[in-house]
């Protein structure tokens, strides 16, 4: 009987001994549970609230770089108002009507050219210009005109004849072929082509040199 009970008492106490380690295992199994659920909620809330800040601050940036820029404003001396151009300058066609001859004297004194009337004062390449005036003859006779382009390149045609009061030329390219025959030397030497382009040209005679260079006129080579 003694040994009955004892029996009975130990399968007590060892059940009671199961059931204290199953309530610490069940305990240290909640605790994990709870350190997990903490944790992940912890990393849930670095995933899902901490990494949206950079891509807020993104979309923000992208949305301030998409803003409208205002173009800079046009350059209206160029494009809407472009600065005026000035014709070209053609000398006055307003001739004197009269002029004062030298007197070919011992002693006495050359004068410049003076031109009075041009005619026509247009026409095409092979037109015959007359140009009347006074003291168109120079040096032995010569009477060269020159008829000046806008660019500064110059056209030299001669008279036919002695003749103070008139002188006849021929508009036309100054030396078409590349080369001349001297007036004065007879040798033939290269010389620059100067073509009679369209425009008006400034006309004036020259006799003694430059420094006798008449008053001027205007052709218009068409």
């Amino acid at each position: 009987m003694g040994e009955e009970n004892f029996l009975i008492i130990s399968r007590k106490l060892l059940t009671n001994k199961d059931i204290n380690m199953n309530n610490q295992k069940g305990f240290a199994n909640i605790v994990l549970i709870v350190l997990v659920v903490i944790l992940a909620g912890a990393l849930g809330y670095v995933i899902l609230v901490k990494k949206p800040a950079p891509v807020e601050q993104s979309q923000t940036n992208n949305l301030q770089n998409t803003e409208p820029t205002t173009p800079p404003p046009a350059n209206n001396s160029v494009s809407q108002n472009p600065p005026a151009t000035k014709p070209p300058v053609t000398p006055s066609q307003s001739l004197p009507t009269t002029c004062v001859d030298e007197t070919h004297t011992v002693g006495g004194k050359d004068l410049p050219a003076v031109i009075t009337s041009i005619s026509p004062t247009s026409g095409t390449v092979g037109t015959k210009v007359e140009i009347r005036g006074c003291n168109l003859a120079g040096f032995e006779g010569d009477q060269i005109a020159i008829f000046e382009r806008s660019d500064g390149k110059k056209l030299t045609f001669y008279g036919s004849v002695y003749n103070e009061k008139m002188m006849t030329v021929t508009v036309a390219d100054n030396c078409p072929t590349g080369s001349e025959t001297g007036r004065y030397s007879g040798i033939t030497s290269s010389c620059e082509t100067i073509q009679a382009l369209p425009g008006t040209y400034r006309v004036y005679v020259i006799t003694w040199g430059d420094e006798f260079k008449s008053n001027s006129a205007t052709f218009t080579v068409k």
